[in-house]
């Protein structure tokens, strides 16, 4: 297995868990979404604090960096929606298959802005996957 993988899996647990324990601690605490998502994005400066401590790879480019800030702003609009979702007592099983259409939205515009088409072997497994995603968010938001 390549290691992209297993970073994509790795990625699939903490995503999961920490939105579990966003759940439980916007119940427990009764905090606003405002609040809570500062909070997280405290956890996550830190996180990037430590690993720019000891991976220092900085390559200032003003239209690369401006790009990386713009999907920043992007992430935390959709994170602060989730946010919002959750203090009006959504069920995060049946609104996390919701927000995770993200991945048809994300193979659309990496095989239209990208241009990463899959070949014809995968184009088939591509398409059932996304057919599947949007059928799983369709079945779980009614």
């Amino acid at each position: 297995m390549q290691n992209w993988i297993w970073y994509g899996i790795i990625a699939a647990f903490c995503f999961g868990i920490q939105t579990v324990l966003y759940k439980y601690a916007a119940q427990k605490g009764n905090l606003s979404p405002y609040y809570s998502s500062f909070l997280v994005a405290l956890g996550i400066i830190v996180i990037f604090g430590v690993v720019l401590l000891f991976k220092p790879g900085i390559n200032f480019d003003w239209k690369s960096n401006g790009l990386l800030f713009v999907s920043g702003l992007i992430w935390g609009i959709g994170f602060l929606a989730v946010a919002i979702a959750i203090s009006q007592n959504a069920d995060i099983a049946r609104l996390a298959p919701i927000y995770n259409t993200n991945t048809l939205i994300t193979v659309l515009l990496g095989i239209l802005i990208l241009k990463e088409v899959p070949d014809a072997t995968n184009m088939f497994r591509v398409i059932s996957g996304a057919v599947l995603i949007v059928v799983g968010a369709i079945l779980v938001s009614i």
